[in-house]
């Protein structure tokens, strides 16, 4: 009787028996060896593993787009919209009825600090957004003048700033304005209406709104509150890391309306 042949030994020299595969060929790539207890376990580098198998990225993820612009654009807007939102009750003014315009005595400037010096300024704007609110005709003004900045803290919240300063025949009118020019800015809508606060201790009424505006796949709910008075007007934006994930109706903006006042009142100063 003729003995079957015997089947070649397979890559490590063990023989197997006849009709039965071989193992599979070791791994394309060297197999890990666990790290040692207490160290992370280092992941391969490289592209995608063999025969479409998912790879490791060899390079980090882009950092998220951040929403400096999409803040500043809104707030420094929404002083850019007020002339031409306001002219139809404006052009009741006569341009040379002075006596409508009071006197000029105080201005607003740029702080290196805000609010008890939680926030440090960032970036003064008022040379580049500020000029479009001073190139932007508002007979409700004389005088105007521009400013506009965005402050950080250490958490990272942020501040920006958009103001006008000058002789404003109708303050109140123009809060009320800025406001809706906030709304009215591209991708924005208000998410929670307008209210009236007057903030203890400071003599002046602040009206803020919640406005949700979307850009570039960012979508941010901003509390905002506008201020006007006979020499300035302003709106500031407040935006705080641990309001981005709340429901924009649960936002305190009677504390923000408060903050503002106090924004106000340093960076408000007489002329003399």
């Amino acid at each position: 009787m003729t003995t079957p042949p015997q089947p070649p030994p397979d890559p490590y020299g063990q023989s197997q028996p006849y009709g039965q595969q071989p193992p599979a060929a070791p791994a394309f790539f060297p197999q890990q060896q666990p790290a040692p207890y207490g160290y992370p376990q280092q992941q391969p580098q490289g592209g995608p593993g063999p025969w479409g198998q998912p790879g490791v990225p060899p390079f980090p993820q882009p950092p998220r787009k951040s929403r400096t612009g999409l803040i500043v654009g809104v707030v420094a807007g929404a002083l850019v919209l007020v002339a031409g939102l306001g002219f139809g009750a404006y052009q009741l003014i006569d341009a040379g009825a002075d006596a409508v315009f009071p006197e000029a005595t105080h201005r607003l400037v740029v702080e290196k600090a805000v609010l008890d010096g939680e926030f440090t300024l960032n970036v003064d704007l008022s040379d580049t957004e500020g000029k479009k609110i001073e190139d932007t005709p508002d007979p409700s003004v004389r005088g105007g003048k521009a400013v506009v900045a965005q402050y950080r803290s250490e958490d990272d919240d942020m501040l920006v700033l958009s103001g006008m300063y000058g002789r404003l025949s109708s303050p109140g009118l123009m809060r009320g304005k800025i406001m809706e020019g906030a709304a009215a800015a591209d991708g924005a809508e208000v998410v929670v209406s307008p209210r009236e606060f007057e903030p203890e201790g400071y003599g002046i009424t602040v009206e803020c709104q919640v406005v949700r505006s979307h850009e570039a796949g960012l979508t941010t709910s901003m509390p905002m509150c506008a201020w006007g008075d006979g020499n300035t007007a302003a709106v500031v934006a407040l935006l705080r890391q641990a309001d981005l994930s709340r429901d924009a109706a649960s936002l305190d903006l009677e504390k923000v309306a408060e903050e503002t006042a106090k924004v106000r009142s340093e960076i408000r100063e007489p002329l003399s």
